[in-house]
């Protein structure tokens, strides 16, 4: 029974090691996560057979300069780990053991790597365990593995790191202090921490130099992390200090201490197996599951306040370039310009007309000719005072970018996840000259329907040519109003034709000159309305494009509500 239970304990752990291990976070929790999966990795092991069937493994834990390194090889009698008096050699954990097997493989969670002779005095590597023989047998005996790790108090966090990762392994712990540090900090909650578990502990003051030292520190364990036994704390004399240790408590009783220790078993190996669940499941929460909900609510939030942006208008009105169009054909139509309702009032203002002639009509009435100064655009374009369509949008789009900038940064987090993926961030954002082509494109299209109408003759104009050519001196008529409509007022004065057929026709065509009026009038004001509103839309898609895009790049910083839903099932289930 107890080995199903086992069993089932171990898978609930590998579960909850998977569902870590696939999480999608950013670079605040990348470190977070791999913390905690090498802790569900620690308890896995404790929780496994080999945690009882393997020889202890001593994990040697203390502050920087209190001599770890040095007291691995005193232990051992040989020079086996590298130690400095001026600065810490040791990066990363290293397992010196008599047999390598006596390592379990896996154990804490990284990289082994094997050395020989040759390679020592071996000096540790982050994330990675160096296992090495002891160079030589002499005073060891039949040591127990011995992991000397990296500093707790230095200024270098990885080292910590590394330390602590190697402490939640620990089968037994041997702490090491100096009398300058042997109050540190640092060791006080790995004290409490050892008593809760139930892991066995070990305590040595190195460089000692009074007896008063060992009995005070030995007084702090107590008041610390209160045990029913008054724990030993060995003591190791400066070598050139006077002091001289008792012998229950010097450096054989050390090493007499280690040929005998195991680790926890029964009772409180199961209440400590318990207390580490517990605790492992509060970490989850939270230093993970609580802050990943928070951020996704406020990813939501981000992404609800980018789709709530209201899409600028891009501010284009293709009206000037239409409005050539539009000369165009009041120069060219008859009816347009005279008007059914205006003919005999424009008729008797004929003198004043003609003051207000251009050079080239007076030329025509006066001489049957004209003239076109030079430099004149026969169309009647003028491309330079156009707007420039391309930039407009392109700076409207840009914008919409930076809208979507301030909203992003106008929160501690948003300002944290642009920081930390600022690559991902810009890969998000579109280019603005997809703004400019969309008003490239539209333009051309409407260039195309103006080049087709912009030579052709008005309807209006063409039905009053055909009537024209069939009354007397019609066809010169047709020739002088074809090179300027508004002559054939003056025309008409000029033949005394006021009351004539001419007038007759214009004025009983009042109806039909009124509809083919509209009905151009009103084609022009379409097709500008309609490439407005195509290019209006295409920058609303363009825009919605763009809020996809950032809110997409916004979702891939946080886990899915989905998936620490089910996080959160498999920490309840350790828990349970």
């Amino acid at each position: 029974m107890f080995r199903k239970s086992s069993a089932s304990n171990l898978s609930t752990l590998d579960a909850l090691d998977e569902a870590l291990g696939s999480l999608r976070v950013n670079a605040t929790f990348t470190a977070v996560v791999q913390r905690l999966r090498a802790d569900v990795g620690a308890l896995r092991f404790h929780r496994s057979d080999r945690a009882t069937s393997t020889p202890p493994l001593v994990v040697i834990l203390g502050g920087t300069g209190t001599g770890k390194s040095t007291l691995v090889n005193r232990l051992l009698g040989a020079n086996v780990t590298a130690a400095s008096f001026r600065r810490t050699f040791t990066a990363g954990c290293v397992a010196v053991a008599e047999d390598a097997l006596q390592v379990p493989p896996g154990w804490l969670g990284v990289e082994h790597h094997h050395l020989v002779g040759a390679d020592l005095p071996a000096r540790g590597q982050a994330d990675r365990l160096l296992v090495t023989p002891p160079a030589s047998r002499a005073g060891s005996g039949a040591l127990p593995v011995l992991i000397d790790t990296p500093d707790l108090d230095g200024d270098t966090p990885a080292h910590h790191a590394q330390a602590d990762r190697a402490f939640r392994w620990a089968m037994v712990v041997l702490f090491v202090v100096s009398p300058e540090k042997y109050q540190m900090t640092e060791l006080l909650p790995y004290y409490r921490l050892a008593a809760r578990y139930g892991v066995t502990s070990l305590f040595v003051m190195n460089k000692c130099e009074s007896e008063a030292m060992r009995l005070d520190y030995t007084d702090l364990l107590q008041r610390t992390a209160p045990r029913d036994v008054s724990p030993t704390v060995h003591a190791i004399a400066r070598d050139d200090a006077a002091y001289e240790p008792p012998v229950d408590a010097n450096l054989d009783a050390l090493r007499s201490a280690l040929h005998t220790v195991r680790a926890a078993a029964g009772e409180s190996r199961a209440s400590g197996l318990a207390l580490r669940s517990q605790d492992l499941t509060g970490r989850l929460a939270d230093q993970l599951v609580a802050p990943l909900r928070a951020l996704r609510r406020e990813i939501h939030r981000m992404m609800d306040a980018l789709r709530a942006l209201e899409t600028p208008p891009p501010g284009v009105d293709v009206h000037p370039v239409t409005q050539q169009l539009r000369r165009r054909l009041q120069q060219r139509s008859v009816l347009y310009l005279i008007g059914p309702g205006k003919v005999l009032d424009r008729v008797r203002q004929v003198p004043g007309l003609l003051l207000r002639l251009p050079r080239y009509a007076w030329d025509l009435a006066s001489k049957g000719k004209t003239t076109t100064p030079q430099g004149t655009d026969a169309a009647g374009t003028d491309g330079d005072g156009l707007p420039n369509f391309r930039a407009l949008l392109g700076d409207q789009f840009n914008i919409v970018q930076s809208r979507i900038d301030d909203v992003l940064r106008a929160t501690p987090t948003g300002e944290r996840l642009l920081g930390q993926d600022t690559p991902g961030y810009t890969s998000s954002k579109l280019e603005s000259d997809r703004a400019g082509a969309i008003a490239d494109e539209e333009l051309a299209d409407l260039r195309e329907w103006l080049e087709k109408r912009w030579n052709a003759t008005p309807r209006d104009t063409a039905m009053l040519m055909k009537l024209l050519k069939y009354l007397p001196g019609g066809d010169k008529l047709t020739r002088w109003s074809e090179a300027a409509p508004y002559l054939l007022t003056i025309v008409v004065a000029t033949h005394h034709a006021f009351f004539g057929h001419i007038d007759l026709i214009l004025l009983g065509g009042y109806g039909l000159a009124a509809w083919l009026t509209e009905r151009m009038s009103n084609e022009v004001a379409s097709r500008t309305r309609q490439t407005n509103r195509t290019i209006q839309s295409r920058f609303e898609r363009l825009t919605h494009e763009q809020i996809e895009r950032t809110c997409a790049w916004l979702n891939l910083q946080a886990p899915t509500s989905d998936e620490l839903d089910r996080l959160e099932k498999q920490v309840e289930r350790v828990g349970e």
